[in-house]
């Protein structure tokens, strides 16, 4: 038994001790059965979540008004919920099952890891369908969220949707904007990080979803070019976003569009970072300004970014080129450049002022240029007679005479 499951049955064996039931259920159960990993364990069970407060010495009452909290055992978390009911009474772990989202979700095992099917639900997923349980327009009503998950799936598992549940996703699918912007983000990036998302980004363009998705809305053309794409070469999730809007060229301000998702500020500056340094190779191609510029870790996602969006053309530096080349930079920061504002006030004899930065940026281009060499002496002397090389250079040299 996997060392999560094992965990949880305690989790289960300490709740039927009280004489309430639990069981493992939903996306943790699924694939166990596909032999996948599993991350995250849910368990369900007949007790009220104040009993179950009282059972564990660590929960955590998040989602508590909705019948859920989390259990924490040897380090590890667990969500369980009471019974969902569909009639009134006493629920029952049938019952629970009937008002899950999809079959291949609404099956469960007990501690043994014996499976409890009552609706023979694994036959969906050994057809490898996405169905929804029962009525496919109930389910989506109650949670628009899950239209979306359907497509996940179809690209985590690489399972199709049957057709009457695509039918209610294609009647259902306004109903999507109302949806929080996090979750229906959540959503869409699972969907493009999974190794088949051509085919739930497929089922989110055919169903018309994206049409009712505020940040995907319009960019069908862009969907279509990313689905035909190696996405499985970016790393991040900034390299697939900066992906996608290098092939939209909708946005003309993508620090909004960004923040519109409510993305942190370190992941928008990152994305528009990449869509700089794309605009910048486009014009240029590979320099050492440019490596300089971006560093290691953004040069590689670039050299990624390029093999993903233009597979035809011939990559001549690979992740190890790259890195020597990084390695081999004159300077790899201002800090290592041998040459600061007070050598350069002593040099020309002038008051600190904005000139300092001018001069530094100048010489540290023409180092990395390899136009002059780190070294104090030749780059004074050669700032100097850059200054009065030619009438270009008059501006240049004003900014030592004022």
């Amino acid at each position: 038994m996997e060392p999560l499951f094992l965990i949880g049955s305690k989790v289960i064996h300490k709740i039927k001790q009280q004489g309430d039931e639990a069981y493992f259920v939903g996306g943790a159960v699924r694939d166990f059965l596909l032999q996948r990993p599993v991350h995250d364990i849910d368990i369900t069970t007949s007790a009220p979540v104040e009993r179950i407060e009282e059972l564990f010495e660590v929960t955590i009452p998040l989602g508590k008004e909705h019948g859920t909290i989390i259990v924490r055992l040897e380090e590890q978390s667990f969500e369980v919920t009471t019974y969902r009911s569909v009639s009134d009474g006493r629920s029952t772990l049938a019952e629970d099952l009937q008002k899950r989202d999809f079959t291949i979700n609404a099956m469960a095992m007990n501690e043994k890891m014996e499976l409890i099917d009552p609706y023979n639900f694994y036959n969906d997923l050994e057809n490898r369908l996405i169905r929804a349980v029962e009525n496919g327009v109930e389910r989506f009503v109650e949670d628009p969220l899950r239209m979306l998950r359907a497509c996940r799936f179809s690209s985590q598992l690489n399972f199709e949707i049957e057709k009457e549940t695509f039918d209610a996703i294609t009647k259902c699918r306004g109903l999507t904007e109302r949806t929080a912007i996090e979750r229906a983000v959540t959503e869409f990036e699972k969907l493009v990080k999974a190794r088949t998302f051509s085919r739930g980004l497929h089922y989110m363009l055919s169903s018309g979803l994206t049409q009712h998705i505020s940040f995907l809305k319009g960019k069908e053309k862009a969907l279509e070019d990313l689905a035909a794409m190696k996405l499985e070469i970016l790393l991040s999730l900034e390299e697939v976003w900066a992906a996608f809007l290098y092939v939209d060229q909708t946005e003309q301000d993508l620090i909004s569009y960004l923040k519109a998702l409510k993305k942190s500020k370190q992941f928008v500056h990152q994305v528009v970072r990449l869509q700089e340094a794309l605009n910048t190779y486009r014009n240029n191609g590979w320099t050492n300004g440019l490596i300089y510029k971006i560093g290691l870790e953004n040069s590689l996602k670039l050299g990624r970014l390029l093999y993903t969006l233009h597979p035809e053309e011939n990559h001549v530096h690979t992740e190890q080129s790259l890195m020597k080349w990084h390695n081999n930079l004159p300077i790899k920061s201002r800090r290592d450049l041998n040459l600061n504002g007070q050598l350069l006030v002593q040099a020309f004899q002038k008051e600190q002022g904005a000139w300092i930065e001018r001069l530094l940026v100048k010489v540290e281009k023409a180092v990395l240029a390899q136009k002059v060499a780190n070294n104090t002496r030749e780059m004074i002397a050669w700032l100097m007679k850059e200054r009065d090389i030619n009438d270009e250079g008059q501006a240049f040299g004003d900014a030592f005479r004022k």
